[in-house]
């Protein structure tokens, strides 16, 4: 319930039809939570998107308006009520929780071969190990390159992790560059971003309000030994700051 807020609620009867849904509500009256995957006959999503189209008090939205719409005009709506692994990513916290998932078995088993999962693989060398690295629980796909410490972590294609790196709990995102002595620490790496050598992202919880996850931007780079607090956010590269000045 405590995350019913960021949904699509429904209310169903007795007859198993829905009889309420509410766009991200205050106060929801159910936890039944909609994914967001929608079956309609053509013909009458047709007829309610044309009419919705005519309405400039609309804001063209399936949970705010087309659905409401046609609960308000009797149509029947059956939910189908899902029985397996499912998570919305809308929030960083979310995005990192999901790829944390992956490491348990127990939530997702990325090699059921009942269940395959489809994904587009990039065309990359497989991944290369150093003589002096270490991988412990994590997932490494294709044209990483690992020398340091990897613990708890996902890494995305054609990572690089350099020599006396260290990286545990953290997402790294396609061609995140982690160089030597640098350490990344309860973070989102964005795709092609570099971390310099020394610098330090993140940090283990230590049960403060102040603490979260660290962010850092696609495209960006972190320069020699900066060091960026937990909870930040960056959307600009850091060449060189003092701690105290990184928000």
């Amino acid at each position: 319930m405590e995350d019913a807020t960021r949904f699509g609620i429904l209310s169903a009867g007795e007859d198993g039809f829905i009889t309420e849904f509410e766009e991200k509500p205050a106060k929801p009256k159910s936890d039944l939570a909609s994914m967001g995957i929608y079956i309609f006959n053509t013909e009458k999503l047709r007829e309610y998107l044309i009419a919705d189209d005519m309405d400039d008090n609309s804001s063209h939205d399936f949970g705010k308006n087309i659905i409401p719409t046609m609960l308000g005009a009797g149509e029947k709506l059956f939910p189908y009520r899902f029985d397996g692994y499912w998570r919305d990513v809308g929030t960083i916290v979310s995005l990192w929780d999901s790829n944390m998932d992956m490491l348990s078995a127990d939530l997702i088993d990325l090699h059921d071969r009942k269940t395959p999962i489809f994904s587009r693989s990039p065309v990359a060398p497989p991944q290369y190990v150093g003589e002096n690295a270490s991988i412990v629980h994590s997932i490494v796909t294709e044209g990483c390159e690992i020398f340091g410490d990897v613990e708890n972590s996902v890494l995305s294609y054609n990572s690089f992790i350099g020599e006396g790196a260290e990286v545990s709990y953290s997402v790294l995102m396609p061609k995140a560059k982690i160089m030597p002595g640098a350490k990344v620490k309860y973070s989102i790496i964005g795709e092609g971003s570099v971390i310099a050598e020394g610098a330090v992202v993140g940090s283990e919880p230590d049960g403060s309000e102040d603490w979260g996850l660290a962010t850092v931007g696609p495209g960006l780079k972190i320069g020699k030994n900066v060091v960026i607090k937990p909870a930040s956010m960056l959307y600009e590269s850091v060449a060189s700051m003092p701690e105290e000045d990184i928000k």
